[in-house]
């Protein structure tokens, strides 16, 4: 793949913004595009180092375009960067710079590591006609729920999870909402990504994917689901990836 580092001025950020573009050699523009978010605290390179998420996109002739987010875990934080502002001016920023990246909705996809795979269902919930499918892994989806689960003691994050998403209640009813969004999509008849949700049995996100995979089944939205052997890494997560993406790019029945 052809490889870009694209160090920008971010009216969001109010300085330097990043983010990194891979080109596919096996596919013809406009590209289909893989739209990659790391997981919290990191940046893009964690994602590419550790999987073999660029063999398995190119395999498929797909872009891939990972923002670097750091700090700003997907989100416009209470007391810190605008994580989500900052990814969405980068959907904006890239086709711009990269006129051979496709942004039709069938050609865009999104993938996401762990908190990145918030920030995954937050943008699939909140413009689910720009993305066909939508993947996390290991993912605190319900961001609602886990801090909740941090104001009760059930959690084991820390205060940066506070100055992040202030409160449970706080973030109940916003854009990071994702459930009560997807919710909000049904009843205004929109058409949702294809949505997927994988895991490792030893993972200590298990539980809370889990509630939400039941949660997001209920609503009759159909999730498609993996259980890997592991923990919360990308030993557990990479094996899983080219199967995930083959079923986010089947043709539709």
């Amino acid at each position: 793949m052809a490889f870009f580092k694209v160090q920008f001025s971010s009216e969001v950020l109010g300085g330097e913004g990043e983010f990194s573009a891979f080109l596919p050699r096996n596919a013809e523009p406009p590209y289909r595009v893989l739209w990659l978010l790391h997981g919290a605290f990191g940046d893009f390179f964690e994602s590419i180092e550790y999987s073999s998420v660029l063999m398995y996109a190119e395999q498929r002739g797909l872009a891939v375009v990972a923002p670097s987010s750091y700090m700003g875990v997907y989100t416009d934080m209470v007391y810190g960067e605008k994580g989500y502002s900052f990814v969405k001016e980068v959907l904006e920023k890239a086709p711009k710079l990269f006129r051979c990246l496709s942004e039709e909705r069938d050609d865009s996809y999104l993938m996401g590591i762990s908190m990145g795979g918030h920030g995954t269902f937050k943008l699939a919930a909140e413009m689910p006609e720009r993305f066909r499918g939508a993947c996390g892994f290991s993912s605190p989806v319900d961001m609602v729920y886990t801090m909740s689960l941090l104001e009760s003691g059930n959690h084991g994050g820390g205060h940066e999870l506070y100055d992040a998403f202030g409160s449970s209640d706080a973030y109940r009813n916003t854009v990071g909402d994702v459930i009560t969004n997807l919710r909000n999509d049904l009843e205004a008849g929109k058409k949702l990504p294809r949505l997927a949700l994988c895991w490792g049995d030893k993972d200590h996100a298990a539980p809370e994917d889990i509630r939400v995979k039941e949660i997001i089944e209920s609503l009759g939205i159909k999730l498609y689901s993996r259980v890997g052997p592991g923990g919360h890494n990308f030993d557990t997560w990479d094996p899983m990836m080219a199967e995930v993406l083959d079923y986010l790019m089947e043709e539709e029945e």
